[in-house]
């Protein structure tokens, strides 16, 4: 006899010594542990390809709907990623109705939502659910702190801001991407002063954002002109009067950089603004963008990033 049928014979013959309710024991075991393979099998497979979606909304009576499909509040389901429509509802006239746009990508996503009072009614119904409120209240809370580190982690300049002050309020808002605006709002007085506040903050590359100063700059009116002569380019390009100087010309590979201020009552400079040239096959200049107190891949595209940063620094 070989080895292998000896030892199923032995586990047999073992089995056979327990008595009926041990075996009725052994055999649930077995069958439970078979089912929970193909749960967790069946699992892997219905969620594969789908993202997380944790939905919550107060009160736990909130009908809830992703794009008119019913799905159970208070719970986690697997969809496709997408574009959706979150809506939440009750029947009571007396609580506000919820919807958002939502876009599934493949990180999980939470739909964390409060239903309002429309009336002394619907605010006596919140009252009498409040701890229900309360739960999904903290967790929009701790949400919004989590979403709120991730974005200043990937966007540090935003741990700064908002500034405000005499000189310069320094805020931001978020474009359709959600990536940062930066606005600044200043005198051309302060300008410069503002431009030496952002070069403090060390962690940030002024470069990577989509900065705007809000004061009226006085080169958005120019007609560009041709010439082999930088300085009668700038001039005639952005119809500058005398009072404006243009400081040294730098030069790093095929561009240019230098920047354009004139001085204030006491004899300072007042407003740098940097530009960015090259020259032609001709020998003539022209401006790779408008020029501004601070560049940016954002408002000098198509330059490299190294290019920009020197022109900064100037």
């Amino acid at each position: 006899m070989s080895k292998t049928k000896s030892k199923k014979s032995d586990k047999r013959n073992r089995f056979k010594q327990f008595s009926g309710k041990q075996k009725a024991i052994i055999i649930l075991l077995a069958i439970a542990f078979i089912f929970a393979i193909i749960y967790s099998v069946a699992t892997i497979i219905y969620r594969t390809g789908k993202t997380k979606v944790v939905i919550r909304v107060a009160p736990n009576v909130a009908v809830i709907t992703l794009n008119n499909t019913r799905v159970s509040n208070n719970t986690t389901i697997w969809v496709e990623p997408g574009e959706y429509t979150f809506k939440a509802t009750t029947n009571s006239e007396h609580l506000n109705s919820y919807e958002s746009q939502i876009t599934v990508e493949n990180t999980p996503v939470y739909l964390y939502a409060t239903l309002s009072a429309v009336d002394d009614e619907g605010r006596e119904y919140i009252q009498k659910h409040r701890q229900e409120y309360v739960v999904v209240e903290g967790l929009i809370g701790n949400l919004d702190n989590t979403e709120g580190e991730k974005i200043k982690k990937e966007y540090p300049i935003l741990r700064h801001l908002p500034i405000n002050n005499n000189f310069y309020s320094i805020s931001y808002e978020y474009d359709q991407n959600n990536k940062p605006i930066i606005n600044i709002k200043t005198t051309d007085e302060f300008i410069d002063t503002t431009v030496e506040k952002l070069k403090t903050f060390d962690d940030v590359e002024l470069a990577d954002y989509n900065i705007i100063f809000h004061n009226k700059s006085p080169f958005s009116d120019f007609t560009q002109v041709s010439s082999q002569d930088v300085e009668n380019y700038i001039r005639s390009t952005y119809k500058l009067t005398s009072d404006y100087k243009i400081n040294e010309l730098k030069q790093s590979g095929d561009y240019y950089y230098t920047f354009i201020y004139k001085n204030n009552s006491e004899g300072d400079s007042c407003g740098k603004y940097r530009i960015i040239l090259k020259k032609d096959a001709n020998n003539e200049w022209s401006a790779v963008s408008t020029p501004q107190p601070i560049l940016t891949t954002y408002n000098t595209p198509g330059v490299d990033k190294e290019i920009i940063k020197l022109a900064n620094s100037y």
